[in-house]
């Protein structure tokens, strides 16, 4: 039995309360451009639709009505838009996304439906639109990864065409109206191009809601909410098991009928299933570029010289009669790059980082060349991957982002 204190009895030692960590700071992605972290088949499939004949009429008439107008409108109107003095606490989240991957604040708006999902649109002024289904069920880490991957699609140069889609869509189904279907079967080759990329699209900003929350278990998490959407046993779920299915779906190709069964299920699809959604997300994070991109070494990377290269000045050593190979970047001579890329004089690595001072590869010091001065120009570039641009261009050509946005 434990005596009761009185004044005399000396007080109880505490043991010390643990002080409570401070959030850990993600990293900042300056550098990062689209193309980067873009999937490659969403960029073969872009490339694809692009290459459709009247496509270039569509994107006309698409700005030329105003399309995003109506969602515009609707917005203002029925939605909740979020700001500092409205919703601060998602607006943050929403800051932290454009300021790692470093793309200008959207706006941001809250529409009440129950359904979790969230959408970007506007080509001028873009914005993203998160259903009141998604911020209730989601933590704060999710919706970070739910809001950058929204914001994925904005740096991409994906908004542009996900409303030339639905834009399409609705032209193709007016003028079936009038032609007793004619116009459906002519457009449909169009639109299953379209789809095709859409949904390849939502590997790439998938990758970037991974590049923002920085944590692989936290995007897994957000896509089996996705798929399962049971809040109250979430806790039961398995991220193994959820990934095994991937594998299980894959599995079925081995009987034609069933690889015609999954055509008919997704040819019309705007987004992959959840599943393999997972299991691409976590590959990349395993074995691709995601690691390298976040510790700056995707930046400064080895790129082995040909064979019978020599550092500069060293000569080339092919043997007699035979001719040297074309210039290689970063060794200088005529036809060669006149970026300032510099070769290590030691282990010949080339550093892609100009103002790199050590080799990465074998600590040699570098002393890298200055570039020789550039004439001025008062060329506008764009904003997002650098590229040079016209005054009149709305859309970058080379990575299609909103020119105004720079």
């Amino acid at each position: 039995m434990t005596p009761e204190p009185n004044e005399n009895t000396p007080p109880t030692p505490t043991e010390p309360q643990p002080e409570a960590s401070e959030p850990k700071q993600r990293i900042r992605l300056p550098k990062l451009k689209a193309t980067d972290f873009q999937h490659p088949l969403d960029v073969a499939a872009l490339d694809a639709v692009k290459r459709a004949k009247g496509l270039d009429f569509v994107v006309r008439k698409l700005n030329e009505y105003g399309f995003e107008r109506w969602y515009y409108i609707n917005n203002i109107a029925d939605n909740i838009r979020v700001s500092q003095k409205q919703c601060k606490k998602v607006h943050d989240i929403l800051r932290e996304a454009c300021d790692i991957l470093a793309v200008p604040e959207p706006q941001l708006y809250l529409d009440q439906n129950p359904f979790v999902n969230a959408y970007t649109m506007g080509t001028e002024r873009p914005f993203i639109v998160l259903q009141s289904g998604l911020v209730d069920f989601l933590t704060e880490d999710e919706l970070l990864c739910v809001i950058a991957h929204e914001v994925g699609h904005i740096k991409c140069g994906h908004v542009l065409y996900k409303m030339m889609a639905q834009f399409l869509q609705v032209i193709i189904e007016i003028v079936s109206d009038a032609t007793l279907g004619l116009g459906k079967i002519i457009g449909s080759g169009l639109m299953l191009a379209i789809w095709e990329w859409d949904r390849k699209s939502e590997l790439s900003s998938d990758r970037a809601g991974l590049l923002a929350v920085q944590n692989l278990e936290v995007s897994l998490n957000t896509l089996m909410k996705l798929a399962g959407g049971c809040k109250s046993i979430f806790q039961q779920f398995d991220r193994d098991e959820f990934l095994k299915q991937a594998e299980d779906y894959r599995e079925l190709d081995k009987e034609d009928l069933n690889r015609v069964f999954k055509f008919l299920q997704v040819y019309n699809r705007t987004h992959p299933f959840p599943a393999l959604r997972a299991k691409e997300i976590k590959q990349w994070a395993e074995h691709g570029s995601y690691a390298s991109i976040l510790d700056g070494s995707f930046y400064t990377q080895y790129i082995p010289p040909p064979q019978g290269y020599l550092p500069p000045g060293a000569g080339y050593q092919g043997g007699p009669g035979v001719p040297p190979p074309p210039p290689y970047p970063g060794y200088g001579g005529p036809g060669g790059l006149t970026d300032p890329i510099v070769s290590c004089p030691s282990c010949y690595a080339v550093q892609i980082d100009p103002q790199a001072k050590f080799c990465f590869q074998c600590g040699t010091p570098l002393a890298p060349p200055q570039p020789p001065p550039a004439a001025p120009s008062n060329e506008p570039k764009c904003f997002n991957c650098g590229h040079a641009i016209k005054k009149t261009d709305m859309f970058c050509p080379q990575c299609g982002f909103n020119t105004r946005l720079g």
